[in-house]
């Protein structure tokens, strides 16, 4: 008998209904696993992108916050010298800090640019914010004043609790650029920050975005219609998603959160699908072909995505604490670490240790700042490899570090620190201050400014030690900020001046020359000698200004005698070495006199002979610029140094004023015949012209006659004297 086919088709059905199941089953572990990884890309994505607002945030709040510091200060100055108007407090700040991104805005919109330029920012939207009492940034714009893109960071100035005005910071496409960008996955993901309304604001690409394209709504729209809206109403919301879309033909993960410490802005991440799984299509087909297989290529791109996900993780881990200059800690590692220290060891004893090189700007300049990083990796090796368990260093920025230390002896302080260090032949100067951590839950910056207090106390003095943090070095702060005021005032009061001392010729009493000394005189008439206040207009930056007002006066002075047909004669003026820094000295210079229409002939730039030592590899090049201009260099105070003669030989000086020492010392008379004659002759030979500073009695004079010296300048003669009274002599042409 015959089975019935239905039998006979049986074990056929079972299989194909196996098949069928295993098929099912196929799709629907396909189906789990790759909602599983879509789950996971989502998680990830989300982290990823929370790690980056964080990175962004905290750029931006650093900027933010510094403003929020200058509209405080401005905000002192103004409350300290409510008679004088806040953007001229604006614009001495800016000039000591030489500060050329920020302008001022007053209540009405008038911004003042450190340029003197003056422009309307009422219908600026930041102008608005920051009037209404809040920091903000704002989004793309273009400059006003050279047209180009720029962002302004704005801060409100407040005064008893009331809005007197703004300061905005301005940041270019790059600038900011740098502030914000970040990537993901190895540079194939994309990251966007956008505004409330979807405009583009910085792309991780950095991409040339126009009014037609950047928005990024408009550039999702056409393929995405439904997601687009779902992405508009999550941002509208102010809530983190995750969507999956189409764009530039690819499919992408995109996850988008608001910049919460940033008014209005959002960040967008997205990365192509095939970027996070590049093998999906081929584990896809094994997949189908064996479970095994399937399984297998499902572990490899989880394990690829882990790896992925690891690397990003690392990435930004290394942003965060490795600093891109030195290669080792960042600050941020610093405080990071320093919590955990101070929690595992509560009773120990730590010190904030904080230094930075004297003139670091001067080494970026004139080195370039291939070797300024050199130097900053070289000192953070060294001082790392000196620590201790549980002591941390890290650079801070520029060229300010910091270090935590537990041993703080004098003779442990001796061994770690040098005051002056050598790299490639450059020598560099270090300031150091050191604070005892009493309480440990005292916010980390606020140790950080208190050593850097102490600190400054050392600057410019190269003293083989480091200073300490004590209530004292508030008060001297105060005192030289008094101080430091009051040579303001007298700067704009015009107090500071002149005063002229003659050089004369020893043989026929005519005048050969002058040299301008600058000299205080108070509204009171008391005259305050330059040693008062020239070291701490120095340390302050005051003597640029101070040292420009005595060069114009000279100006001035000669071209009057000059409209007074009054025969001129060369008058040397002292500029501080501060100056050196300043790739617009010269500039400056040459357009004064050109102001003026002075006689290049009739100025004589003066410079110590220090100044030119420590400077020695670029005065040579600053020298005879001065030169192609007509412009004459008076060598001050020579003989003081031990490389005098090396100087002469290399540098085309046009004038040498002895030191008064060489008139002092008569006990040695028949030696000091021998060096002085020697050199008069070499300076003869090679058309130096000498000067003899420090000539007082008629001894002095003879022994000038019996070395072959001709000019003479001292009370002997002449004291320094007002423009009034060196006008009568100027005229006479003798004394």
């Amino acid at each position: 008998m015959r089975k019935p086919k239905v039998t006979k088709k049986l074990p056929l059905l079972l299989l194909l209904l196996v098949n069928a199941l295993l098929v099912l089953t196929i799709f629907a572990l396909m189906s789990y696993a790759q909602n599983l990884l879509n789950d996971d890309i989502e998680t990830n994505l989300k982290e990823i992108v929370e790690q980056n607002k964080d990175v962004i945030n905290n750029n931006l709040s650093s900027e933010v916050n510094s403003l929020s510091i200058v509209a405080k200060q401005l905000a002192e100055r103004y409350s300290q010298q409510e008679d004088v108007p806040l953007e001229q407090s604006f614009m001495e700040y800016t000039l000591q800090n030489n500060e050329t991104q920020l302008f001022l805005a007053l209540p009405n919109g008038s911004a003042f640019l450190p340029s003197g330029t003056t422009i309307d920012v009422t219908g600026r939207q930041y102008f608005r914010l920051s009037m209404a009492g809040e920091s903000n940034i704002s989004d793309r714009l273009l400059s006003r004043w050279d047209g180009q893109v720029l962002y302004v960071i704005s801060a409100p100035i407040l005064y008893k609790d009331e809005v007197i005005g703004t300061i905005q910071k301005q940041f270019s496409l790059e600038q900011m650029y740098a502030l914000c960008s970040t990537s993901i996955y190895s540079d194939a993901g994309y990251t966007y920050i956008i505004n409330g309304d979807g405009y583009i604001v910085i792309s991780s690409q950095d991409e040339d975005y126009t009014p037609e394209s950047d928005n990024l709504y408009r550039l999702l729209y056409s393929d995405n219609p439904e997601q687009t809206r779902s992405l508009q109403k999550g941002i509208e919301d102010k809530t983190t998603g995750f969507i999956k879309l189409k764009y530039k033909g690819s499919d992408v993960y995109a996850t988008y959160t608001p910049l919460d410490k940033v008014y209005d802005w959002y960040l967008v991440s997205s990365i192509k699908t095939n970027a996070v799984l590049p093998n999906v299509r081929t584990v896809v087909k094994i997949f189908y072909a064996v479970l095994l297989v399937l399984f297998i290529g499902f572990l490899i791109s989880t394990s690829y995505f882990f790896f992925s996900k690891r690397a990003q993780e690392r990435k930004l881990k290394k942003l965060a604490f490795i600093d891109s200059v030195t290669g080792l800690d960042t600050f941020t590692k610093f405080q990071f670490d320093i919590q955990n220290i101070f929690q595992v060891n509560p009773d120990k004893q730590y010190y904030i240790f904080t230094f930075d090189v004297d003139n670091f700007k001067y080494i970026n300049n004139y080195y370039g700042y291939d070797v300024g990083d050199k130097i900053l990796s070289v000192i953070h090796h060294l001082y790392s490899r000196v620590l201790k368990n549980d002591e941390l260093c890290a650079r801070i920025y520029s060229d300010h570090f910091v270090l935590l230390l537990e041993d703080c002896r004098a003779e442990r302080l001796k061994e770690i620190f040098l005051p002056e260090l050598t790299v490639d032949n450059i020598v560099i100067y270090l300031s150091a201050g050191i604070y005892k951590v009493n309480d440990k839950n005292e916010n980390i910056n606020l140790m950080v400014d208190k050593a850097n207090l102490a600190s400054k106390s050392t600057k410019g003095t190269h003293r083989k030690k480091v200073e300490f943090y004590d209530s004292e070095l508030d008060k001297k702060l105060i005192q030289n900020e008094q101080a430091k005021r009051a040579i303001e005032k007298a700067i704009q009061n015009d107090e500071i001046i002149p005063f002229f001392q003659p050089k004369i010729n020893i043989n026929t009493n005519e005048i050969e020359g002058a040299e301008a000394l600058a000299r205080w005189i108070t509204k009171d008439g008391v005259v305050i000698p330059p040693s008062d206040f020239i070291p701490l207009s120095e340390k302050t930056g005051l003597i640029h200004e101070i040292d420009f007002a005595i060069f114009r006066k000279t100006l001035q002075f000669l071209r009057t005698c000059l409209d007074q047909n009054i025969k001129c004669y060369p008058i040397s003026v002292n500029f501080s070495r501060m100056h050196l820094m300043s790739h617009d000295f010269v500039h400056h210079l040459l357009q004064l006199i050109n102001e003026y229409d002075v006689p290049t002939q009739l100025i004589e730039i003066e410079l110590t002979e220090t100044v030119i030592f420590d400077n020695y590899q670029i005065i040579e090049e600053f020298i005879n610029h001065l030169h192609e201009h007509g412009l004459q260099i008076s060598m001050d105070d020579f003989g003081s140094g031990y490389s005098s003669l090396n100087m002469l030989k290399d540098v085309d000086i046009d004038v040498i004023k002895f030191d008064r020492g060489f008139l002092q010392d008569t006990a040695k008379s028949e030696r000091q015949k021998i060096i002085l004659s020697s050199i008069t002759k070499m300076a003869h030979d090679l058309d130096i012209k000498i000067v003899v500073e420090g000539v007082e009695t008629q001894d002095n004079v003879d022994l000038m006659k019996e070395y072959g010296c001709n000019v003479a300048q001292g009370y002997y003669f002449a004291k320094p004297m007002p423009q009034e009274d060196f006008k009568i002599i100027f005229k006479e042409g003798k004394i």
